[in-house]
């Protein structure tokens, strides 16, 4: 990457003695395949390059993008752009001080996605795909994403980061059908490092795990819907921490709405409720964690959050701005999928931990002792607004008598966020393996590596079904 264009551009910032801006010139490798009944479908490879520039003018922001060698005229863009926002002004933008850095940053991979070629990647993916067949699987579908995201990130202020992180994902997914019945199973790996992925859980696996639950799940009955006490796993533990609650708690968006405005040191949980963003989290149980951040694009250390502690909501996840209008600090959850694309406030390992003595997983299956164990979460609608949500769950087993028993098709869990919380009677420390629990949220249009399997949840009840 040219830092001969940084330079430049910089200078031109620093000569417009604007409040603040910041550079962001990107140089990354992305590759995705995706197969359908053993077919490649599609598949791309190729670099995202450019600059992205970010200035605060007036109490308000400018963003504009384009190639490195037109900074000159990014620029300009940017300012024309603040110029416009100066017209909507509601309030005046002002950013947190934070400390200045110089750092750089290589994810590390073991075999390494630069080296591994562009066919070899192709038969991983064709690999998982022939592990899904099956007479009464009518439908496979196999997608690997790889992304090296190379950034160098500059401030008017002093600070400037490199960085080069790989993410390698695998998805898979496998439809079977018996007569009218149709089922689909799923199985997903990602991990922050290289192809030496497919060491820790093989595509054929992948590919095999899929196939397991739709089978699994045609031939199995029915679940009676209805109000269920039930233990959550450690995916959906990620998957409610994230999608219900987490994003309820992002700063930029809590400033207009959400069922967190204004419950800053107010319950909004059980006494037994730590929920917990935290960047910092390099591994969980020895893996390499999805969304792991060592500065966020803003040059804040990713760090580790309580958002609820004791079951009181004590801090939104802030980026510089929204931590002044919250007079709270900034939490390091500044993100953006390119640049592009102005930064937002996003989360990175989000969970709930134990804030009062841990249970084991035996010990909440026990507690519950007569409703059901949701497995695998995945997909589904969350309404942050008015605080609902609906998620997918590939895996039900009725709890009775304290043990696990009888399992069930696929099937949905819907709840209020706040109503949800304040029911969890337990959880867990014991963390899951994090591959389980991996994706790319989407917000505003933006993706983000997200992550970790966090411990079971006991909770007094839910709708299924």
């Amino acid at each position: 990457m040219s830092n001969d264009f940084i330079d430049k551009a910089l200078s031109k910032l620093e000569s417009l003695k604007l409040s603040y801006a910041d550079i962001r010139a990107e140089n990354s490798l992305m590759t995705q395949i995706r197969t359908v009944n053993g077919r490649v479908e599609t598949s791309t490879t190729g670099i995202e390059s450019g600059i992205g520039i970010r200035i605060l003018s007036d109490g308000t922001w400018g963003f504009a993008y384009g190639p490195m060698e037109s900074y000159e005229d990014v620029i300009e863009m940017a300012i024309e752009v603040n110029k416009l926002n100066l017209r909507h002004k509601k309030r005046d933008i002002k950013l947190a001080e934070v400390k200045i850095v110089e750092d750089s940053f290589e994810g590390e991979q073991k075999k390494k996605i630069e080296d591994t070629g562009f066919d070899e990647k192709i038969e991983l993916t064709l690999e998982a795909d022939k592990a899904q067949e099956d007479e009464k699987i009518k439908s496979r579908t196999t997608l690997y994403r790889e992304v090296l995201r190379r950034i160098t990130l500059v401030t008017t202020e002093g600070t400037k980061i490199e960085y080069n992180v790989p993410y390698v994902m695998m998805y898979a997914l496998s439809v079977a059908r018996e007569e009218s019945e149709t089922i689909e199973g799923y199985s997903r790996i990602g991990h922050l490092g290289g192809l030496d992925i497919f060491e820790l859980r093989s595509p054929s696996e992948l590919g095999e795990k899929a196939k397991e639950r739709a089978l699994e799940g045609l031939k199995s009955p029915k679940i009676n819907g209805g109000r269920y006490p039930v233990v959550l796993d450690g995916t959906i533990n990620h998957l409610f921490s994230h999608e219900a609650a987490g994003h309820s708690a992002e700063g930029d968006f809590v400033q207009t709405a959400g069922v967190l405005r204004g419950k800053i040191g107010k319950k909004v949980g059980s006494p037994h409720v730590n929920l917990i963003d935290d960047g910092s989290m390099k591994e969980s149980s020895g893996i390499n964690s999805f969304g792991y951040l060592k500065y966020d694009d803003e040059g804040i250390p990713g760090q580790k959050t309580f958002v609820i502690k004791d079951g009181i909501l004590k801090t939104y996840l802030n980026d510089r701005s929204s931590a002044v209008h919250f007079d709270q600090k900034a939490t390091g959850n500044s993100r953006a999928e390119a640049y592009n694309v102005p930064q937002i406030v996003r989360m990175t390992n989000t969970y709930i931990a134990p804030a009062r003595e841990s249970m084991k997983e035996e010990e909440l299956l026990e507690q519950v002792k007569n409703g059901l164990l949701l497995m695998q979460g995945g997909g589904g609608q969350v309404d942050p607004i008015k605080g609902t949500f609906n998620f997918g769950v590939s895996e039900l087993y009725e709890i009775k008598d304290g043990e696990v028993g009888q399992r069930y098709r696929p099937t949905t869990l819907a709840g209020n966020t706040l109503e949800t919380l304040m029911k969890i009677t337990g959880v867990s420390s014991e963390m899951g393996n994090p591959l389980d629990s991996i994706g790319f949220c989407g917000k505003d249009g933006q993706s983000a590596p997200v992550g970790v399997t966090a411990g079971w949840l006991a909770v007094k009840n839910i709708v299924v079904g």
